[in-house]
């Protein structure tokens, strides 16, 4: 004989499943990255605007040429950090790096526009070998983009970025792409010709931060910042620098 279910249990039953399938779903699995072959020979500058970048004393990131580019990109709010060393500068006296710049390559397939949101955070350093992002921890103010092609190609888009900071210690450039825009597909993501790991991370909705070259990516995405050097300047009791620093 078969068991008789009253119709609440099977209303319970029917919201169990609802949930498992909600759940499930935003747990998805992310796409895997799809390789393309760079459109262009010619790196052209391009961004918000298309403004040059600025004079800058170094460069700090993923400077290489462009290798490949990877279909990874995965708005909305697809985040990808870079790691920022300040010893890559030559500053002599000076303890750190003002970035001014910021620059991603992509590989655009249109004449587009796409949404980011371009900031330096700092870094988790309790393992100095492998410094992780730290999401949200903003070292610069944030600024919005749109990144505007006139048409497909491989740009080095340039981002100018607010001034007044100066990094002292590892930290991760950091480019979200906030939507699609108006591109009937996401451009491509330049890569280096290498991975190394703890330096490309990525963070998407849905999702955790991971290391691109943990069998994700096959180089590191090109990513850096023009720089400046700067000294840090310690704050003294009492002064209006101490008294802001203690709400950033």
């Amino acid at each position: 004989m078969q068991p008789r279910h009253s119709p609440t249990s099977i209303l319970l039953l029917v919201a169990i499943s609802a949930i498992a399938v909600i759940v499930s779903s935003s747990h998805a699995a992310r796409p895997a990255p799809a390789q393309g072959v760079i459109s262009s020979a010619l790196v052209k500058l391009g961004g918000a605007g298309d403004l040059q970048p600025l004079e800058s004393g170094c460069q700090v990131g993923v400077t290489d040429d462009p290798h490949i580019t990877m279909m990874y990109l995965y708005p909305p709010d697809d985040e990808y950090y870079t790691l920022l060393d300040p010893a890559t500068c030559d500053c002599g006296e000076q303890v750190g790096f003002t970035p001014t710049v910021a620059h991603v390559t992509l590989d655009f397939s249109e004449a587009c526009s796409i949404p980011v949101t371009v900031s330096v955070v700092a870094a988790d350093l309790s393992n100095p070998l492998c410094p992780t992002p730290m999401r949200e921890q903003y070292l610069c103010p944030s600024v919005d983009y749109d990144l505007t092609v006139s048409e497909a190609g491989l740009y080095n888009m340039s981002i100018p970025l607010h001034p007044g900071c100066c990094i002292t210690q590892a930290a991760f450039l950091m480019i979200s792409f906030r939507a699609v825009g108006d591109c009937g597909g996401v451009p491509g993501l330049a890569m280096a010709f290498a991975c190394n790991p703890c330096v490309s991370w990525n963070y998407w909705s849905g999702g955790a931060l991971v290391d691109l070259c943990d069998g994700y990516l096959l180089g590191n995405p090109n990513m850096y910042v023009d720089a400046t050097c700067c000294q840090s300047v310690p704050l003294l009791p009492d002064t209006w620098e101490r008294v802001k620093s203690m709400y950033r």
